[in-house]
């Protein structure tokens, strides 16, 4: 028997438990193929409904890593590039000064003006802060690369060091007709947000399930992916995570279709009529 309000036909709503340490096929740590032993199958004019439950996961992201493509710093100093890659943590603004000098063999230092909250770059000659670099976002240089040569460089921004503020779900399997901020359509289900410390634990259980339907007629497995707000792989550096999918049914409707050109028209006519209400 049906068991929710939105499931209007013969076929029980299911809920899909998934395990990340059970995956058939693990990609990374937040990759994950599940095959399903019985198929989720919506015969013919009946429709799948999907949404996510609730999901519990440890915060182990760290601000700076090498899968997400933020831990470059190219400078250019009297015809020398050089590119410092930073080893991946979870950095604060003293902690990445230390790390940064440390690496540079060039004659720059890098400091951090506490009151501004930006980065400071200072050379013992001209140098240039490359496009090449990837740790725009922490540093400040969102916007800015390159720099002009000179002896000195001030980050317009202030840092960031927040990581991962949202966790995006996405089935990669499944096609639906939600969007994203650039008006393209996404097969992402939920976005949380992460308020976790680093370390601590995110349990996820939002306060009205969203159910969204899918093109797909049948469902025998699910490929799952977490993704950053910047839509990166994020990297939960060995830990796992736990979600539940529910799965309703429901009876396909009818859907009015409005020609294009006929819209178009009547939306001349209002023109029109606008134009001839202020003469």
């Amino acid at each position: 028997m049906p068991n929710h309000g939105l499931n209007d036909t013969h076929i029980p709503s299911q809920a899909v438990f998934l395990d990340s340490n059970d995956a058939t096929i693990s990609i990374s740590d937040s990759e994950k193929v599940f095959y399903l032993n019985s198929p989720i199958i919506a015969p013919a004019g009946i429709r799948i409904l999907i949404g996510l439950t609730n999901l519990t996961i440890a915060n182990t992201i760290f601000n700076v890593d090498s899968r997400s493509s933020n831990n470059k710093l190219s400078l250019t100093q009297s015809g020398t590039t050089e590119v410092i890659t930073i080893d991946s943590g979870n950095y604060s603004a003293s902690t990445l000064v230390e790390a940064l000098n440390a690496s540079i063999t060039l004659d720059i230092t890098v400091s951090f003006d506490e009151n501004n909250a930006n980065f400071i770059f200072t050379g013992g000659s001209n140098f240039t802060i490359n496009s090449e670099t990837t740790m725009s976002r922490q540093l400040g240089l969102k916007n800015q690369l390159p720099t002009t040569a000179a002896t000195s460089y001030v980050a317009l921004h202030v840092c960031d060091f927040a990581g991962a503020t949202n966790i995006y779900v996405r089935l990669r399997n499944v096609s639906m007709s939600n969007l994203d901020s650039r008006g393209r359509t996404t097969n992402v289900i939920a976005s949380i947000v992460n308020s976790a410390n680093f370390s601590d634990f995110i349990f996820y259980v939002p306060p009205e399930v969203l159910y969204f339907q899918i093109n797909e007629q049948q469902l025998a497995h699910i490929d799952l992916e977490l993704t950053d707000q910047e839509g990166q792989v994020i990297q939960l550096n060995g830990s796992s995570f736990n979600l539940t999918l529910s799965v309703h049914f429901s009876i396909e409707r009818q859907t009015n279709v409005f020609d294009n050109r006929v819209l178009s028209e009547i939306h001349q006519r209002q023109i029109e009529e606008l134009k001839t209400d202020s003469n």
